[in-house]
C-alpha cells in the first residue's frame, strides 16, 4: 500500500487539534478527515496511523481483526511528530513542497520534511529581501 502524504499531514493536524489528553479517538479522527476532505477508506487510514507509529511520529496503534482495522487509535504526537508537523503545517509551504515532490515517484517522510524545511528557508529569505 502506498503512503498518502496528504493523509499523513491531515492525520497529524487532527491529532494536534484534539483536546483529548489521552489522544484523539477514532470517531474524532474520522470526523476531522471527512470535514477536511481527506477521508479515505479505513484501511488507508489504519495503514497511515501504523506507519506514523513506526516513524515515531505518534503514540497510537491499530488493532486488527479478520484482516481489517477493528480500532484505529491515533494517540498523541511525539516530539518527532511535532517537529515534522511544524515543517508541513503551513498551507503555502505544503503546496510548494508538494509541487517539488511531484517530480519524484516516491519519497520518504524525512525527505518530505527536508524539502519543506528548504521551502520555509526560501520563504524567510524572500521575506527578508535576501533573494
Amino acid at each position: 500500500m502506498k503512503l498518502d502524504h496528504d493523509l499523513v499531514r491531515c492525520v497529524l493536524l487532527a491529532i494536534e487539534e484534539s483536546e483529548n489528553i489521552v489522544g484523539i479517538n477514532e470517531n474524532e479522527l474520522l470526523d476531522y478527515l471527512k470535514k477536511h476532505g481527506s477521508y479515505n477508506d479505513r484501511n488507508s487510514i489504519a495503514y497511515t496511523v501504523s506507519k506514523l507509529k513506526e516513524a515515531n511520529f505518534i503514540t497510537g496503534n491499530v488493532q486488527w481483526a479478520n484482516d481489517s482495522p477493528a480500532l484505529i487509535m491515533a494517540g498523541n504526537l511525539t516530539y518527532e511528530g511535532h517537529k515534522f508537523l511544524d515543517n508541513i503545517r503551513d498551507d503555502k509551504v505544503w503546496k510548494d513542497t508538494k509541487t517539488i515532490l511531484s517530480r519524484f515517484s516516491s519519497v520518504s517522510l524525512s525527505f518530505v520534511s527536508s524539502v519543506a524545511s528548504n521551502v520555509i528557508s526560501q520563504l524567510i529569505q524572500k521575506q527578508l529581501g535576501f533573494n
